[in-house]
């Protein structure tokens, strides 16, 4: 606005410079031959009377001469006319601009005030999204209010059908809450059997270990207690020799040991399981043992003459043989065949 009103007086200054300039160089207005002839006749000596009257006479008589255009005053009307023009031009731009400062007024308080209420708005708008959160949760509730309403108004035709379905559920529930009330015993009187049997299994498993325990330090043999179920696993290499199903002096001792402590346990049973490698039977062997499970069933059946021998009762104790076919090892490998051929001693609760 400011550079707008130092525009406008710049060019009127420029204007009226012209015009005082052009009224400058304007050279004084000539004289007619007429006038200048009647001047002359003035300042002449005065003649005699007859001429006198004779010149007082055209002096009475003499017509003016006509005013002489000069272009210059044309420009100089043109020159005022846009001066003229000018200033209304001013005058019309001064009233625009002012329209102009006080609109731009307004807009300054206008944005003042939307400045001022910014916080207000976010705080509004935070509002208005939580507002619409809480609406649409109302009306989600609201739907499946109605279907729920839909749904018993459906069943209001069918009550009484609906009323006897529930005494007759409900006595199945009685009956099924009494069922339940019983297995609950059952399982506290089967838990209490078991924390018994895993006692007394324990109790075996820890005389085992103590019996045993040279033969453990060297690997020979180990004693594990999982799933209601002692294990007794004796490797071959220390109770046969190869191809044989006869006991070795220190197989038949540690055997017997092992019945030395299981006699003191009759409530459980005992059973002899003999396993092999995958290696077939060679040369003269197959004559006694034509495949790996007369063999392991010969050596299963020699166990259980050790632990008879050893205090346990003949009549509670089994004898299997499984030859290759329960491997806990693979057989790909020496150490893995090693494991495999083995003699296992289960005990377990008889019923």
């Amino acid at each position: 606005m400011q550079i707008f009103r130092t525009l406008v007086l710049g060019a009127s200054a420029v204007l009226l410079s012209s015009f005082t300039a052009l009224a400058a160089e304007q050279p004084p207005a000539p004289s007619n031959p007429l006038s200048r002839a009647w001047s002359a006749m003035e300042q002449a000596p005065a003649p005699n009377d007859s001429v006198s009257r004779m010149l007082n006479e055209m002096k009475a008589t003499a017509r003016p001469a006509p005013p002489v255009v000069d272009p210059r005053d044309a420009r100089i009307a043109a020159l005022e006319k846009q001066v003229s023009d000018l200033e209304s031009e001013i005058g019309r731009l001064r009233s625009t601009a002012g329209n102009l400062e006080q609109q731009l007024a307004d807009r300054d308080r206008e944005l003042a005030s939307l400045r001022s209420g910014a916080g207000d708005s976010s705080q509004l708008a935070s509002q208005l999204s939580s507002a619409q959160g809480d609406n649409d949760r109302l009306a989600a509730e609201l739907a499946a209010s109605q279907a729920s309403l839909v749904a018993l108004q459906a069943g209001a035709a069918d009550k009484d059908k609906q009323a006897s379905e529930l005494d007759a559920a409900k006595q199945r529930i009685a009956e099924l809450e009494k069922q339940l009330a019983n297995r609950d015993q059952e399982l506290a009187a089967l838990r209490g059997d078991l924390s018994a049997e895993m006692a007394k299994l324990t109790e075996a498993q820890r005389s085992l270990i103590r019996a045993l325990r040279p033969e453990i330090e060297k690997g020979n043999i180990t004693v594990d207690l999982n799933n209601e179920r002692l294990l007794i696993n004796l490797t071959s290499s220390m109770l046969f020799g190869s191809g044989e199903d006869q006991l070795k002096p220190a197989g038949a001792d540690a055997l017997k040991r092992v019945g030395t402590i299981l006699k003191d346990y009759p409530e459980y049973k005992v059973a002899v399981d003999g396993h092999t490698d995958n290696w077939p039977i060679r040369s003269a062997l197959k004559k006694r043992f034509p495949t790996n499970k007369e063999l392991s069933e010969a050596r299963a059946a020699n166990g259980v003459t050790a632990l008879a021998e050893g205090g346990v009762s003949s009549g509670t104790i089994t004898s299997a043989g499984y030859a290759e076919t329960r491997p806990v090892a693979p057989n790909t490998t020496d150490e893995g065949r090693q494991k495999n051929r083995r003699v296992e001693v289960r005990v377990t609760p008889k019923s």
